[in-house]
């Protein structure tokens, strides 16, 4: 399956963020992004995966692998309701578990 790139952009600032509130330094920023970006990506599939039909499912994994990613964010917003929303809490939970990681140590 191709890379997921659903909002590439803000899930970049997304991260940089992150890894900057969990203490790492600059140089390390990349490295650790490079480890936290399929981990987040596939969340962010694994919750749509839940969301939609087998079929839905289908026409999801078509625009993916044919790198479709405009007609892919219409087809999502199209079938959950209140798409933004439903993606910003997928990235809120994954800060808030990742954070608390690091409140330990």
């Amino acid at each position: 399956m191709a890379e997921n790139k659903i909002a590439k952009p803000f899930q970049e600032s997304f991260l940089d963020e992150l890894v900057k509130q969990a203490g790492f330094e600059e140089d390390e920023f990349d490295m650790i992004k490079d480890d936290l970006r399929p981990i987040l990506q596939e969340r962010i599939v694994l919750h749509i995966y839940r969301e939609l039909s087998e079929e839905d499912w289908n026409k999801v994994s078509d625009f993916l692998e044919h790198e479709k990613y405009e007609e892919l964010n219409a087809f999502l917003k199209e079938k959950i309701p209140n798409y933004e929303d439903f993606i910003m809490e997928i990235y809120a939970e994954f800060e808030d578990e990742y954070l608390e990681n690091f409140e330990d140590l």
